[in-house]
């Protein structure tokens, strides 16, 4: 692997887009670390805490940490997913959508896309304002809050331009990079938890050998 890696890496063109994949990647880990203004995220990370093990953990796990941060790309990549699912099956359900698909050839091909990337923000602006309840419901905000509409506006529409980005990003790899770019932003999301789930693993299997050692 690592000499696959050296000779690639000896290719200008290859070189050229492992660099801008690599960039893209710093970009969206930069992302994973700004929040949304008016959460508390100590708060959020406490909460958070409890739910490790719950399928909101899993959706943390694979956006990185971010959701647990409440992040501008806390969504991460599933609205995009989810968006890319419902059209391959009403592509299907539906006969015209089957034809574009099918028939359609390049054109039909771009409209397909353009659809699912309108059908991302959609699913976006759902998934942000199901998140945002979550947190005001469960007292997550902070004291600036204060039941701010246009708060309410902010946090929102961050979550879901912050889930557009990821997408376009994705996007950019795929055609610049080295490709596959939506499964190279998820898999550097999940990688990077990896540090975290070893130390995780590691102190719990301390806390049994001292509770054994104890006994």
């Amino acid at each position: 692997m690592v000499q696959t890696f050296r000779n690639a890496w000896k290719i200008p063109e290859l070189r050229r887009k492992i660099l801008f994949t690599l960039f893209i990647v710093l970009l969206y880990r930069l992302g994973n670390a700004v929040p949304v203004p008016y959460v508390d995220t100590n708060i959020l990370a406490t909460y958070f805490a409890q739910l490790k093990n719950t399928v909101l953990g899993l959706y943390n796990t694979m956006s990185g940490g971010a959701f647990s941060q409440a992040t501008i790309f806390a969504l991460s990549i599933q609205p995009y997913i989810n968006a890319s699912i419902i059209i391959q099956l009403l592509c299907i359900a539906i006969p015209a959508l089957e034809r574009l698909q099918k028939e359609g050839g390049e054109e039909g091909k771009k409209k397909i896309a353009s659809i699912t990337r309108y059908s991302t923000v959609a699913i976006g602006l759902l998934q942000g304002f199901a998140y945002y309840m979550m947190m005001r419901n469960y007292g997550l905000m902070n004291a600036d809050f204060a039941g701010n509409i246009w708060a309410a506006i902010v946090i929102i529409l961050t979550f879901t331009s912050g889930s557009a980005l990821i997408m376009w990003l994705g996007e950019q790899i795929t055609e610049f990079g080295i490709g596959n770019g939506i499964s190279i932003i998820l898999f550097a999301g999940i990688l990077s938890r990896g540090p975290s789930m070893i130390r995780t693993m590691y102190q719990g299997v301390r806390n049994n050998l001292d509770g054994v050692t104890g006994e």
